[in-house]
């Protein structure tokens, strides 16, 4: 979907691939080296396009389709050390703020499968190796 909005059967889908960055606190920030800092750029510039995707959609239910993680919970079973490398919780903003309905993510193979936003919002890790350690190389989620 790449930064574009769609929506099926009455269902929204808003997707980015999203960027890494770090979570909270541990967030990477723009300073120093100027590679440093188009880092923090590219991770703003995808939490910016998903905004602006869900911003387009109507529909009462909304789905995120992401590549990387938009929160932390969802990383664990991951080497702590990349997580800057596997989301952003610049991410999360734009979720939590136009009240999706869920958050569908790959990128953290070694994750776990469920996670939610700070509002409560469920976040899937869809991973393929995450998800072919459960035996079932899909996810049903009933909306």
């Amino acid at each position: 979907l790449n930064g574009e909005a769609i929506e099926i059967a009455g269902v929204g889908f808003a997707g980015i691939a999203g960027f890494g960055g770090g979570f909270g606190r541990r967030m990477l920030n723009a300073w120093g080296e100027p590679l440093i800092k188009q880092f923090v750029q590219e991770s703003i510039s995808h939490a910016v396009r998903l905004e602006q995707a869900l911003a387009k959609l109507q529909s009462e239910k909304r789905i995120a389709v992401l590549h990387y993680s938009p929160i932390r919970a969802t990383l664990q079973g991951e080497d702590p050390e990349i997580y800057a490398f596997l989301g952003s919780s610049r991410l999360e903003e734009p979720i939590n703020r136009f009240k999706v309905t869920a958050v569908f993510h790959g990128h953290a193979h070694n994750g776990i499968l469920d996670g939610k936003t700070s509002t409560g919002i469920p976040v899937y890790n869809v991973s393929a190796p995450a998800l072919r350690k459960t035996g079932k190389p899909y996810r049903i989620v009933e909306l």
